[in-house]
């Protein structure tokens, strides 16, 4: 549309009026007002019963909610409170809840799920654990979303991916997989249909936008497809420059050997490669800048050149480099080290690993058996916190300090834990504690710690992204334009996709174009010129800055836009959103651009998750690996730690 055109004329002409699913409601009462409105009612009750809370409401089903998500409105801003020293005085003085447990979980992700887990198989199936967890759901970042399109229930990951690892899974995570009934080779071979859409003549794309490249074009293939470079709104030196990239197997590092040069690309980042060495016009690069936000959540100028070259990012093929992994993630030009670990991928991603694990936990809040019914199972969220189970996960729950009580003459020490919930701080006591939340946060929930130990808690700056989920009454438009999945180089969002097709157990996915259907779009907020570090703290106040309706705005410009050939109309054809905004997502792995090496045991995962007395860390981030097996690996570790030291 013309530059003339007014907010409101654009924002009718998107849609942004028109009533979709946005639900951010549970029986009808908002969320936030549903937690404020109760605490005067809880206050009245006896401690120790959660009968009020929301998750104990009926039809209590959060991956319903739609909106915002992710780090959803009432999950971070008392965290923040903490951090900044505001915390609100209301209920300063806690309220002893006078429960006392084996051991007390903070944080319920999957890392937090798996250390209850080894938990309980070392002390026996009567150990008593509490898993506190500040979101209204369990999980972490393995979040499912559910959308109810065309009469049936259509499912896709708000957070994890999937089962996937540079590396091959330990006996300990294997195991647990194991233990949960995922056989991910023989699930992948029977319910994940990567045929599907290429069956229909269906494949990449790419959409140049007018912003960045002077006009709105989608070609489809990819860059090294014939044909491709000629269709695209690009410059002759570019296309000339690209097509070097691509195809001629130039040596760009002559006259020194593959460790050489390794070293050499160690220390480069890969778009000073593409401009310093391979000396491609600077219009080149915005068509390869956003590659590689889904691996880092940065951009090309803040990963190393020898990162990129086992992704088969192009300007490598005539170094004849010798096989062996990059530093930064582990993987070899011919795809994982050491062969990598299985790959599947849920419905839902890894959400259904967390309800396995809870079902396992918590049998009676998860029914069914087995993993083929998982993915299609009502949780029963009023029972997760019971008082006659030995186990009990507390929902909306934010952990604000945990400390040693010192225990009693010839007993093991104890741990005193504050939370806040529904306005109000409790406590509540355990022989054990594992601190399965954010890094960042322990320093605030241990100020005791050492100043080294918090200094290298603080360190790794997970990566900030967001899932958006757009739900569409048909995809007739990918169909007819012949495309799955876009990369969108200068878009708001860098990559669409239509949801993976997978059918297990009860579930089906959507096999007509008529058929209502749910997409995902990418984005990582980026700020290239900075340290990765220094863009994901960047990225991270921009995402909590950022509105829904700012996010809804540019999801329905940018498929307008890249669709809109094809018949597509974002006023009609969307008919739901949830923003998975995850400020503080993935684990930070260290970047060889930026981070030194440090001496074994010195590096800050390492100074960071040592244990204090009887409380353990277990994360993700104590690991510097942004993968479910690492979170699993971690947990394991810190269970280790407590029950044989």
């Amino acid at each position: 549309m013309g530059d003339l055109e007014t907010r409101s004329e654009r924002w009718r002409r998107l849609g942004m009026g028109r009533s979709i699913t946005r639900r951010d409601f549970i029986d009808g009462i908002a969320v936030t007002a549903a937690v404020a409105a109760s605490a005067p009612v809880l206050a009245a009750i006896d401690p120790g019963e959660a009968s009020t809370a929301p998750q104990d409401r009926p039809d209590y089903n959060p991956p319903s909610l739609t909106g915002m998500r992710g780090s959803h409105p009432g999950s971070f801003e008392a965290a923040h409170a903490l951090r900044d020293g505001t915390f609100p005085e209301t209920g300063a003085n806690p309220i002893d809840t006078g429960e006392h447990y084996d051991l007390i979980v903070v944080g319920g992700g999957i890392s937090g799920l798996a250390a209850a887990y080894f938990y309980r198989a070392r002390t026996g199936a009567g150990a008593r654990i509490l898993i506190l967890d500040n979101h209204d759901d369990f999980g972490g970042h393995a979040k499912r979303n559910e959308f109810a399109l065309g009469g049936k229930i259509q499912l896709i990951n708000g957070g994890t991916l999937g089962i996937d690892s540079p590396r091959p899974y330990s006996a300990v995570a294997a195991g647990l997989l194991t233990a949960l009934g995922i056989d991910p080779e023989a699930l992948a071979a029977r319910h994940a249909d990567r045929a599907f859409y290429p069956s229909l003549g269906l494949g990449p794309a790419v959409f140049f936008d007018r912003e960045t490249f002077g006009e709105d074009r989608l070609v489809k293939g990819k860059t090294s497809s014939p044909g491709f470079l000629e269709k695209a709104p690009l410059s002759e030196t570019a296309r000339r420059d690209i097509r070097r990239l691509e195809t001629e197997p130039i040596d760009y590092l002559p006259g020194i050997t593959s460790v050489e040069k390794k070293a050499r690309l160690s220390r480069i980042s890969y778009r000073d490669y593409l401009l310093d060495l391979v000396k491609v016009d600077p219009s080149v690069i915005p068509l390869y800048q956003s590659r590689t936000h889904g691996e880092w959540g940065v951009g090309i100028d803040a990963v190393s050149a020898l990162d990129v070259w086992p992704f088969g990012l192009p300007g490598f093929q005539g170094l004849k480099l010798d096989p062996g992994s990059a530093p930064h993630m582990g993987y070899t030009p011919s795809g994982y080290a050491d062969g990598g670990s299985y790959k599947f991928h849920f419905p839902d991603g890894n959400a259904s690993i967390a309800r396995l694990l809870v079902r396992s936990l918590i049998p009676q809040a998860v029914p069914g058996e087995g993993v083929e019914d998982i993915v299609a199972t009502r949780i029963d969220y009023g029972r997760l916190d019971r008082p006659d189970d030995p186990i009990r996960i507390r929902l909306g729950s934010l952990g604000i300090s945990a400390s040693s009580g010192g225990g009693s003459a010839g007993a093991p020490a104890a741990v005193d834990i504050v939370y806040w919930r529904m306005d109000r701080l409790y406590t509540v006591r355990a022989k054990h504690c594992v601190l399965a939340c954010w890094n960042m946060m322990i320093p605030y929930l241990c100020p005791r710690l050492p100043q080294k130990q918090k200094e290298a808690l603080g360190y790794l700056v997970k990566v900030p992204l967001v899932y958006t989920n757009v739900a569409l009454a048909n995809w007739r438009a990918f169909a007819s334009l012949g495309v799955d999945r876009v990369h969108c180089p200068g878009s708001y969002h860098s990559s669409v996709r239509l949801n993976p097709v997978a059918n297990i157990g009860a579930y089906r996915a959507p096999r007509s174009p008529d058929e209502p259907i749910l997409i995902q779009m990418v984005r990582t907020p980026c700020q290239p010129g900075l340290s990765e570090r220094d863009q994901h703290r960047a990225g991270r106040y921009e995402l909590l800055a950022t509105d829904f309706a700012t996010f809804e705005e540019k999801i329905r410009d940018q498929l307008d836009r890249m669709l809109g050939s094809a018949g597509f109309v974002a006023a009609r054809d969307i008919t739901a959103i949830t923003v998975n905004r995850w400020p503080h997502g993935y684990a930070y792995e260290y970047n060889p651009l930026f981070d030194p090496e440090w001496p074994k045991g010195e590096a800050p995962h390492e100074v960071g998750r040592a244990r204090c007395g009887p409380i353990a860390i277990a994360n993700s981030d104590a690991a510097a690996a942004a993968y479910t097996d690492a979170a699993i690996d971690q947990a394991h570790r810190a269970v280790e730690e407590l029950l044989s030291g």
